[in-house]
């Protein structure tokens, strides 16, 4: 903004000269005045409730009929209140020089031109819409972002299918609408049995096999009872807690039935995912707003005890949903539950002198899971005693029904799968190895099937962290996942996994729950599932939603009695007739002769990768507590103290040796490691007679590259 101080006389030069650099004063320009970002006339604007994760946002804010303008490289903001008066906080702006009577602001169109400074200025200057936002805070937060939201965010430009099977569930046509673009054509079993008893208002405990679409069969009934409550109350209270045991589990759970909102375009409906590792101050916020909330129990019951608002909020939730209920109500598991539970009961006016107890609140309870069973829990090490501890599935019910407080005497109970606990399309085998060849048999394994998406779990996090460096140097595209690592880090390694094709995640027990990672096609069990129940849910990671997979388990002949044991109750019909036995697989022993060099490499290199993070982790420990209690640390005092001699001191004194591996060994351990992996591994081909019939010579020719120098065959896995 320009303006003269002093007033020319007329006829001089000065005033000549100011004619021509500066353009006659327009008193139109009044109108609009500069004014200050901050004291523009904003105006308070309610955050959509349908959106996923506005974290970061304290607040949102819009004005109107504002001109934004650019002049060598500064932006400014006129504006103009109602009848073209200024907008409030215009009046400080237009003070200055209010002294002198002849000051003028702004130019009028027909003589702009005549400067060159103003030539620019029209030239930027392009009215804006006459619509800013301001936030007060942009940054958008993406820690409590799910598994990946970037397949919701795309817009479906596709049409949706045809979704006329669902019409008999008589659902409202917003959640048909959002089913078509998420391209479900017809319900399965158990949605089509639950969806109707939930919409009715029965309690309902639901069994199905992994991969049925147990999510939705809870999840539209829910979606269905908030849209129907968002046209007839403006206020939104909690409508439904869903609890899982898994942080990976809560948050799958909320991008399926986020996209069941966003897909129909079903607004009002808010969504919040509280799990560990996250800020928690920023869930109790989204909780405060939220309809539907997701998490994991000992999250949910910190916030519960900490703040009195949420607790409140959630005590009016209409739904309380279970997911993967028996692993929740198992022992160890089962207490924070619990004190969810007594905390959702608790009277907020409670009489000390009534003896009566208080009237519950109206709620629908909701469990589903694939395994129900006890007898499927019982230790495998228990050698089939089963000591009076197994009960049967009406026993089971029973302590379903005392646990968790139905509201009805009797809940319906929907089995669609009472004979089989796994999936139709898993086929299932076991390759026999030595206890120290694992490794071995597990790389020859994943070598042999290139590119498949390949699940290997196992029981501990010492041995994901073993073996994913192990496999990571024999240039295998691999993913870890445990419960010790951050959050972000076990939400990066499941998108990874999923966007490969040939991606191998190494896990333990943490992903067997839940997870919906589409194209798994090949399971390991590395290690011998400690449970019935839990092998039917590591299996359960493929064959989803009517596809194939298989599950193969890696054992020593020491273990097949017990694998064979834990294939016959996890088979066992109804009646307690136990399925067929588990079929053996054979491994081309020529195959794994081969990749033994490399592997022992890999591996050497591995450990002792592994033997010096550990090092530097326990010195770290050990030098702080001597610092806290004013002694002096020695390491080797430390390592050598006890004095007795065992299979855990042989471990330390390897681990010791393995740190102080020099880095100029290591170096030359991984150019050797490179040059056998530069190499095909050759199973038996001449180099003179190359063409005798086992080699695809074009294919050679063309330059195309494989892991191997003849014919090789997987695993006979489709013939089981």
């Amino acid at each position: 903004m320009v303006k003269a101080n002093k007033r020319k006389a007329p006829g001089s030069a000065s005033e000549s000269n100011t004619k021509d650099a500066l353009p006659r004063f327009d008193p139109k320009a009044r109108k609009r005045q500069r004014v200050a970002l901050d004291e523009l006339g904003w105006q308070s604007v309610e955050i959509p409730d349908n959106l996923d994760d506005y974290e970061g946002f304290f607040g949102l804010e819009e004005v109107d009929d504002v001109e934004v303008i650019k002049a060598s490289g500064l932006i400014s903001f006129h504006a103009k209140g109602k009848d073209g008066a200024p907008q409030p906080g215009a009046e400080d702006v237009a003070k200055e020089g209010a002294e002198d009577e002849d000051e003028w602001e702004g130019f009028s169109e027909s003589e702009a031109e005549e400067s060159s400074q103003e030539e620019e200025l029209e030239e930027e200057k392009k009215p804006k819409p006459a619509r800013v936002l301001k936030s007060n805070k942009v940054a958008k937060d993406k820690e409590l972002g799910a598994l990946s939201f970037e397949a919701l965010e795309d817009e479906d430009t596709e049409e949706g299918v045809d979704v006329t099977e669902w019409h008999s569930l008589n659902l409202s046509s917003g959640i048909l609408s959002s089913l078509s673009n998420l391209k479900f054509s017809k319900p399965t079993p158990i949605q089509k049995a639950s969806i109707t008893e939930i919409v009715e208002g029965h309690d309902v405990i639901g069994k199905a096999s992994t991969g049925s679409g147990k999510t939705l069969a809870y999840g539209i009934p829910i979606v269905e009872k908030a849209l129907q409550m968002s046209q007839t109350r403006k206020e939104k209270p909690a409508l439904a807690l869903i609890i899982a045991p898994t942080r990976e589990l809560a948050h799958q759970i909320g991008v399926h039935v986020t996209a069941l909102c966003t897909k129909g375009n079903l607004d009002g409906v808010g969504v919040a995912t509280i799990t560990g590792g996250l800020s928690m101050q920023k869930q109790e916020r989204l909780l405060s707003t939220s309809q539907i909330i997701i998490g994991t129990p000992g999250r949910l019951w910190e916030v519960m005890s900490t703040s009195k608002d949420a607790l409140h909020r959630l005590k009016e939730i209409k739904f309380l949903v279970l997911d993967e209920a028996d692993r929740l109500l198992s022992q160890g598991h089962f207490q924070e539950v619990e004190e969810i539970i007594n905390a959702l009961d608790k009277s907020d006016n409670t009489d000390e002198n009534d003896d009566e107890p208080p009237a519950l609140r109206p709620r629908q309870t909701l469990v589903f899971s694939a395994t129900f069973h006890k007898g499927l829990q019982q230790k495998l090490g228990a050698k089939n005693r089963t000591n009076g501890d197994l009960m049967d599935q009406k026993e089971s019910m029973s302590y379903l029904i005392k646990k968790l407080r139905f509201r009805q005497e009797k809940p319906k109970f929907i089995d669609v799968n009472p004979i089989s606990q796994m999936a139709t399309g898993i086929k299932e085998g076991l390759v026999e190895c030595g206890a120290m060849e694992k490794d071995l048999y597990l790389y020859a394994m994943l070598l042999l099937h290139p590119r498949t998406r390949t699940l290997v779990f196992t029981n501990s996090i010492s041995a994901v962290r073993r073996l994913t460096p192990y496999l990571q140097n024999l240039g295998l595209p691999v993913a870890a996942l445990h419960s010790s690592m951050a959050q972000k880090a076990r939400l990066r390694a499941v998108e990874r996994f999923t966007k490969a094709d040939n991606s191998i995640l190494i896990s333990t027990d943490v992903a067997a729950r839940g997870l919906d990672i589409p194209g798994v096609q090949l399971i390991i069990h590395y290690h011998l599932p400690r449970a019935a129940d839990m092998y039917v849910h590591r299996s359960g990671r493929t064959a989803r939603a009517e596809r194939k997979g298989a599950s193969v388990i890696l054992c020593a002949p020491e273990e097949v009695a017990g694998v064979r044991r834990l294939i016959a109750r996890v088979h066992a019909t109804s009646g307690g007739t136990h399925g067929k036995a588990i079929a053996t697989l054979d491994v081309d022993r020529r195959v794994v002769a081969r990749l033994k060099p490399r592997a022992t490499l890999a591996k050497q290199i591995a450990d002792v990768g592994v033997a010096k993070v550990k090092g530097r982790s326990d010195d770290k420990f050990f030098r702080e507590a001597a610092e806290e209690l004013g002694v002096e640390y020695d390491s080797e005092a430390m390592e050598n103290g006890s004095g007795r001699q065992g299979r855990g001191n042989m471990r330390k004194k390897k681990e010791r040796e393995n740190r102080e591996v020099s880095k100029d060994q290591m170096a030359a351990w991984r150019a050797e490691l490179n040059g056998l992996l530069g190499q095909r591994v050759n199973l038996g081909i001449s180099e003179r007679y190359i063409a005798q019939g086992v080699v695809d010579v074009e294919a050679l020719l063309k330059g195309e590259k494989g892991d191997f120098l003849g014919s090789v065959k997987g695993l006979d896995l489709e013939n089981l």
